[in-house]
């Protein structure tokens, strides 16, 4: 169950031992150092020092107090051009209504579908999304009744802030869809979304837009595309790190070592692995772990043939 406490974090327990997330919180009782919890972008001032483990997290935050003409106009020129463009080729601004288990269902397969098509492996938890639902705003950018882009935004209603938690469009799976939209339409819509996102958020007096993280000191070139893409909005740099209780890293490390589907997977691999040494066929294998697999046999037999040598 997702709570909110006197701390004003949002408090998500997890299924393995107690474990805890905060969110957003404002102060770290001191028992906390000894229990397995972890805080997500944390507002308060931290005084513990090396007893938890700080994970540096930068973001971009907009200032939503400015008035409508003041926002559009501190953008970039490139962004203003493509939120005039969607304008333009009609692009519309939609809210996604959560309101029945189809429609949250639809939602988190949208997005893990997109995680699917960039190559990741993280997922949505469906207890998570269900925990905040409450505090969930999901809007959608739409072309003749397609969805182009979707943005999950969690909105803190006593500290007046927006987070974007998720943002998903499926361009990579455009080259087999029918439709003329191409990869610069979509970032028209991207760009109008989270412009349109600001306007109804500061309509509900909400005074801080978060771009949900920014990263510093990466050479990562997809890294640095969605920085720059977020320069274009201007903003604030802030740096709201991550802190994780010593317990918190040891449980989930043990609990990533001995989830069920972990183990199954490694199980498959070795069962694919003899089906092709013993059967000189199997329907699938990874070519690197049969490699290592092999060089590891042939260490064996070498030096079980040099051992009888020796003591002869």
């Amino acid at each position: 169950m997702f709570l909110k406490n006197r701390f004003n974090k949002y408090r998500f327990p997890l299924r393995y031992f107690c474990s805890t997330k905060y969110y957003y919180a404002t102060k770290i009782p001191f028992w906390d150092i000894f229990l397995p919890v972890k805080y997500i972008q944390f507002l308060g001032e931290y005084k513990y020092g090396k007893l938890m483990k700080t994970i540096p997290y930068f973001t971009k935050h907009i200032n939503l107090l400015q008035t409508d003409q003041e926002l559009k106009s501190s953008f970039s020129k490139q962004t203003r051009y493509k939120i005039n463009r969607a304008v333009r080729e009609d692009i519309k601004f939609n809210i996604y209504k959560l309101d029945t288990k189809e429609k949250i269902d639809n939602y988190i397969n949208y997005y893990n579908n997109f995680l699917k098509s960039k190559g990741l492996l993280f997922r949505i938890s469906k207890r998570e999304f269900y925990a905040l639902l409450k505090n969930y705003v999901v809007t959608y950018a739409s072309y003749n009744d397609e969805i182009l882009v979707m943005h999950c935004s969690f909105v803190d209603y006593k500290l007046k802030t927006v987070y974007i938690h998720h943002s998903a469009s499926h361009f990579r799976t455009l080259k087999k869809s029918k439709s003329n939209i191409d990869k610069n339409f979509i970032s028209y819509a991207n760009c109008f979304l989270h412009y349109q996102d600001m306007l109804y958020f500061k309509n509900l007096g909400m005074k801080t837009y978060d771009f949900g993280g920014y990263g510093v000191n990466t050479d990562d070139k997809s890294i640095l595309s969605i920085n720059q893409f977020k320069d274009g909005f201007r903003g604030k740099l802030v740096q709201q790190n991550h802190y994780i209780s010593y317990p918190f890293l040891l449980i989930s490390l043990c609990y990533q070592m001995l989830k069920p589907c972990v183990i199954k997977q490694r199980i498959i691999k070795i069962e694919h692995l003899l089906n092709y040494i013993f059967q000189s066929k199997a329907p699938y294998f990874n070519y690197l772990s049969l490699l290592h697999f092999i060089v590891g046999i042939e260490e064996r037999l070498n030096s079980s043939k040099k051992s009888p040598k020796a003591k002869g």
